[in-house]
């Protein structure tokens, strides 16, 4: 990550809230970036709109973190606000890529995407170390396949 946001000169960190928006305070700690939280809703009391944290400023890249991908539309989702609002976001990082399609379809809209895993890879680790029987991981890399 640390390569990835030098490389890129990321201003900001963001998330969708709930998963991704639990693992983004620690990555930004850490790498001492601001985290902006994309809200599901508008919230309209308190600190309202779509977005919480730091402020959206029009040209700075974003960086967008999220837990897993699988199709990737809740990522287009959350960084649809982002842009509405001035960012650039053309980076997507996830901690585990499930290999349903998402990877490639957020690819079609131009942004890139870093997996830190693959789900057949933690599959195959997992069975190599028999922490899951072969049985186990074909169930697994099955349901993957016919689930979106």
């Amino acid at each position: 990550m640390e390569k990835l946001t030098s490389k890129q000169k990321i201003a900001k960190l963001a998330s969708i809230e709930l998963k991704g928006a639990l693992i983004l305070p620690s990555i930004g700690c850490r790498l001492n970036l601001p985290c902006i939280i994309v809200r599901k809703e508008e919230k309209t009391y308190g600190a309202t709109g779509r977005t919480a944290g730091a402020d959206v400023v029009k040209g700075e890249n974003v960086l967008f973190f999220d837990d897993v991908v699988s199709e990737g539309l809740s990522k287009l989702e959350g960084i649809k606000p982002l842009q509405d609002l001035g960012a650039r976001v053309e980076t997507i990082v996830v901690v585990v890529d499930r290999e349903q399609g998402g990877k490639e379809n957020l690819e079609k809209h131009g942004l890139r995407v870093h997996a830190l895993a693959k789900i057949s890879d933690l599959v195959a680790s997992l069975l190599r170390s028999k922490h899951i029987s072969e049985e186990r991981a074909a169930q697994v890399l099955k349901y993957i396949k016919r689930t979106p």
